[in-house]
């Protein structure tokens, strides 16, 4: 994007989202490492989603300021939308056994993506919405056309972006950073094919939801116990 300058509030999104939050993320993810109980699971979905309502009006900000469009108004193109079908398709497929790996290890830290009742549910399907929507805005539509501008390279800014999105989701764990960097990589290619964000939004909303639905039946057919885990404070 030669010749568009970076405004102050591009320079802001690019730290915010490009050093802020991965260190906080790494900073969370060894405090749960070090064994302290996780958070009380309805008060993470709800700040999850109060952080990332916080996130997509930053980001929706800065767009209008910075003149990107993320929401136009056209329709994704056939391509686009085939690719992402195909997208979900082969990642529910993936990631269905993996689910169900990590209920049956009893690992503490998938409590906080299984709503296990009604209430969980309804959270969960807010929190799946918002970043689903938020997160898309912000990685695949804002932070990549920023730091293409600063780069001057849209493959190398998908790269940055697709790392940077690995790593504020080390939260999930350390192997699943090189998963999410792949994800995100092929959002980018989603984005590319349909033109605009509207069909990667679709994939990881159904995405989401689909994941903590799962997790919550499993955790119901194999009996885990987040009993001792959880902290309320």
């Amino acid at each position: 994007m030669d010749g568009v300058e970076m405004g102050p509030f591009g320079w802001f999104h690019l730290i915010c989202f490009g050093v802020y939050l991965p260190v906080a993320v790494l900073r969370s993810r060894r405090q749960l490492a070090s064994g302290r109980p996780i958070p009380w699971v309805r008060q993470y979905f709800r700040s999850g989603a109060v952080a990332q309502l916080l996130f997509l009006m930053i980001s929706l900000g800065v767009a209008r300021l910075e003149w990107i469009d993320v929401l136009p108004r056209r329709l994704p193109r056939p391509a686009g939308v085939f690719a992402g079908a195909v997208m979900l398709a082969v990642l529910i497929a993936v990631m269905r056994r993996r689910w169900r790996r990590n209920v049956e290890r009893g690992l503490p830290i998938v409590r906080m993506f299984m709503p296990r009742d009604r209430a969980e549910r309804a959270q969960w399907i807010t929190l799946s919405a918002l970043a689903g929507v938020g997160e898309e805005i912000t990685w695949r539509g804002v932070q990549f056309v920023l730091l293409w501008r600063l780069v001057g390279d849209p493959i190398l800014s998908a790269v940055m972006c697709a790392t940077l999105f690995g790593v504020v989701h080390a939260v999930q764990g350390w192997r699943s950073i090189p998963i999410f960097i792949m994800i995100a990589g092929a959002c980018h290619v989603v984005v590319w094919l349909s033109g605009s964000l509207y069909v990667v939004m679709v994939v990881h909303v159904v995405y989401d939801l689909t994941a903590g639905l799962a997790y919550g039946r499993h955790g119901r057919e194999l009996g885990y116990d987040a009993g001792g885990i959880e902290s309320r404070t």
